[in-house]
């Protein structure tokens, strides 16, 4: 499966104390904005949640959980200079987005079609990834890199 994709992009700017909602160094809220109206359109049903290593775009919460998390890097570089009143540019930053499904322990009826193998996962996991990476390789102002 898809580890998930690297890129740089100006199109990503980090707000001032956008990591209050996350963890200190934990950037990306702009880029969860814009893959939410990226998949909406594409027809997922999306939110975006902050979590404590990044940004959740919630794109399905039926019989299961499907998301992307997105955020920055964490890079050395990026804690050594840390000053949260002034986080880096989006530019700076190595991005990066994965998509993930899961099924959590409180989805009783999942879970137990899972366990019986009627739950299938795997597709829709590969649709968002497809999905996904057609997004970003779309846009020009985004240049993917190799997996660090």
């Amino acid at each position: 499966m898809n580890k998930g994709y690297s890129f740089t992009s100006d199109l990503f700017q980090i707000q001032t104390g956008e990591d209050a909602e996350t963890n200190p160094g934990c950037y990306g809220k702009e880029l969860g904005e814009w893959l939410c109206k990226k998949l909406k359109h594409a027809g997922y049903d999306t939110e975006l949640i902050p979590e404590d290593w990044g940004w959740c775009v919630m794109c399905s919460s039926r019989d299961y959980l499907l998301w992307v998390g997105c955020g920055a890097e964490q890079r050395e570089e990026i804690f050594e200079k840390y000053d949260p009143e002034s986080p880096p540019r989006g530019q700076d930053i190595v991005w990066h987005v994965f998509p993930h499904v899961d099924v959590p322990f409180f989805y009783i009826k999942s879970l137990f079609r899972r366990l019986m193998g009627r739950l299938d996962l795997k597709s829709p996991l590969n649709t968002l990834d497809k999905e996904l990476e057609k997004i970003l390789t779309a846009e020009p102002r985004i240049a993917i890199q190799d997996e660090p």
